[in-house]
């Protein structure tokens, strides 16, 4: 199991209280989207419009309706930043800590 449930759900229901807020994507999401076979140009900044749980898979993922596209992106909170003034901000980074030591060690034990 990647995620921890209750710390999780907690997270998921700060951010979804603070709908809609900002978050940058990473310089590697925005090079992802724009070398698409269809690409698609975005901005670094962008505004989370929903949260959805993907499961212990796809963990949290942030909806985002970029103004230069008429799609909508799903993007996983660990390849956003937010900002450190943000009131969850330490909670989301100690998210992306946690789930991404736990790929890395479930992506070396394979």
């Amino acid at each position: 199991m990647l995620d921890k449930p209750e710390k999780t759900q907690q997270l998921i229901a700060s951010l979804k209280a603070a709908l809609p807020f900002e978050v940058d994507l990473t310089l590697q999401v925005v090079a992802l989207l724009a070398g698409q076979q269809v690409p698609i140009i975005v901005k670094p900044r962008q505004n989370v419009s929903d949260i959805i749980y993907t499961g212990d898979e796809g963990g949290i993922t942030c909806q985002i309706h970029p103004e230069e596209t008429q799609n909508a992106i799903f993007i996983s909170l660990t390849h956003v930043r937010v900002r450190r003034s943000l009131p969850f901000a330490s909670a989301v980074i100690d998210y992306q800590k946690h789930r991404t030591k736990k790929m890395k060690k479930q992506q070396g034990g394979m």
